[in-house]
């Protein structure tokens, strides 16, 4: 027997609740939503592009984008995206701080999923109007909550793929692993929906500097300039790991996995769909059951893979991994630092620098930076 499982707002909660362990409360206004810290929710809002409740933009919502957060175009090129540098005069452009300076509401509290389905966007939007207004009647900031749009369809499926790439990437940093979604990789092969990636060494380093606390994305590796630094929770296993994701909603197979797999690149394979099957030949299978529990499911045939190719892949995602650690910063104090480093901020300089900066040096400087900010702000 070969299904889909019907993706409603109760499984949404369970996924979350069930699967990922965080809390559920009951609102007055909403029903059932799932608490999140503040910086758990800036990166489930970056992953997923589900918005912050916000009544002062066009559509009801403050929505951010992973798209937003770009670096490089493609794996083992260094050829810079518009995104968190600005290619006009490189200037740090789109980052954590400057997103806090426009929301502060990002920054503090915890925050509140609220899964919402919907038919059509005319009565999408009435909705999300009248429980703004409930929830305000009620004492609630409405910023505080992050909805979770699910789109009913005749058919019984939807399109929900940024959710399962943030519920992925979550489980598998907490088994230390550093995920990424919507990866830079190659022109022509395509777009990974999401990446996992056991780097020992580089982790180790995070650790010791407190960016990361378990596993994380690179969205997470820029947040120690807003939220602070984290203590460790777990050891690191030896060994390197790659795994790449291709991650479906409304079909019950992802072949198209097989082009990431030829690269030979990943070690481990697999389709993310939620669905009752047995896993294919081709790449294991992750999914979930109605309670919202986890399910993985190994590839029965090996995949092609090569040590040496994985090995110069890491190389490039170790200097990818760079660049977010600078983005903790402000242009005025990367600038500064680039100069008692003798370089000039620009495009060329910049990547010479992050070519050669050995990755503990730049995670213990940017930390110092960071330190100095909050001793003497201005």
């Amino acid at each position: 027997m070969r299904h889909l499982i019907r993706i409603d707002r109760n499984l949404v909660l369970r996924i979350l609740s069930r699967g990922l362990g965080y809390p559920i409360e009951d609102n007055p206004v909403i029903g059932e939503v799932v608490r999140l810290s503040a910086k758990e929710a800036f990166v489930y809002s970056v992953l997923t592009s589900f918005g912050y409740l916000d009544q002062n933009e066009p559509d009801n919502m403050y929505r951010l984008t992973r798209g937003a957060f770009r670096v490089f175009n493609q794996a083992e090129q260094y050829e810079l995206q518009e995104g968190i540098f600005s290619l006009s005069d490189m200037r740090l452009a789109s980052t954590i701080n400057n997103e806090v300076l426009r929301k502060p509401y990002i920054a503090t509290g915890d925050k509140f999923i609220a899964p919402v389905e919907y038919q059509n966007y005319l009565s999408f939007q009435e909705h999300l109007r009248a429980i703004s207004k409930k929830l305000r009647t009620k004492g609630y900031n409405i910023n505080d909550f992050i909805v979770t749009p699910i789109r009913r369809s005749n058919c019984g499926t939807t399109s929900f793929e940024s959710f399962f790439e943030f519920v992925v990437s979550t489980h598998f940093n907490r088994h230390d692993y550093l995920t990424d979604t919507q990866i830079p990789f190659y022109y022509g092969v395509g777009t990974p929906d999401i990446a996992a990636y056991k780097m020992p060494s580089t982790l180790k380093t995070l650790k010791k500097y407190q960016f990361l606390s378990t596993g994380g994305s690179p969205i997470e590796l820029m947040a120690a300039s807003v939220w602070g630094f984290q203590d460790s929770k777990s050891g690191i296993a030896d060994g390197k790991e790659t795994i790449v994701f291709e991650v479906k909603t409304n079909q019950l197979r992802a072949p198209q996995i097989t082009k990431y797999t030829r690269t030979r690149i990943f070690s481990k394979a697999y389709e993310v769909i939620p669905c009752i099957k047995q896993p294919e030949k081709y790449a294991g299978l992750i999914t979930a059951n109605r309670l919202g529990q986890l399910l993985i499911y190994e590839c029965p045939d090996p995949i092609p893979f090569s040590p040496e190719k994985q090995k110069i892949y890491l190389n490039w995602i170790n200097s990818y991994l760079k660049m977010y650690l600078l983005a903790n910063l402000r242009t005025e104090e990367l600038e500064l630092f680039l100069s008692e480093n003798s370089i000039v901020l620009n495009m060329e300089s910049l990547l010479g620098f992050i070519h050669t900066v050995e990755f503990d040096r730049l995670a213990k400087s940017v930390k110092e930076i960071l330190i100095k900010r909050r001793t003497d702000p201005k």
